[in-house]
């Protein structure tokens, strides 16, 4: 029990270190990682086509993701409490904005492999996406109760 106080508060100090990102980091990532999906399919679309709508899917489920995460911190207010470790996937945080980074500097080092970047990238969106969501379906299916 102790082990899990510690950690609680370990990632309380780190997330209040952090700065906070604007709030149009993660769709303008978004819309860029986008731009060059579309500008890659559109280049070839035979070889790029799958890739960038697996991309565009998986932008598409983040954002749903991000929609239901505003519903639970209506419910449960902006700063949800941390309990226990915490997820691999979720402690980024909104970390759209370096991945979009990321993801333009390996399409400029490699613009040939973009099938694989892109499918990658889709990968890793969808992943905090579905974690996002499992997140938001417990939070939303536990009964509120009442600070002790």
């Amino acid at each position: 029990m102790r082990t899990i106080r510690v950690v609680d508060e370990t990632v309380s100090r780190f997330s209040s270190i952090l700065p906070r990102p604007g709030r149009l980091l993660g769709p303008l990532a978004g819309l860029i990682m986008a731009g060059l999906a579309g500008a890659f399919a559109w280049r070839a679309p035979e070889v790029n086509g799958w890739a960038a709508a697996a991309l565009l899917a998986a932008l598409f489920l983040d954002a749903a993701a991000r929609l239901v995460g505003r519903r639970v911190a209506r419910r449960i207010g902006p700063a949800p409490r941390m309990v226990g470790m915490p997820s691999v996937v979720l402690a980024v945080g909104p970390g759209a904005g370096v991945g979009a980074v990321l993801f333009g500097l390996g399409l400029a080092a490699w613009p040939a492999g973009f099938p694989v970047l892109a499918s990658a990238m889709a990968g890793l969106i969808a992943m905090g996406a579905l974690a996002r969501l499992a997140l938001a379906r417990i939070v939303l299916a536990t009964p509120r109760e009442p600070e002790a």
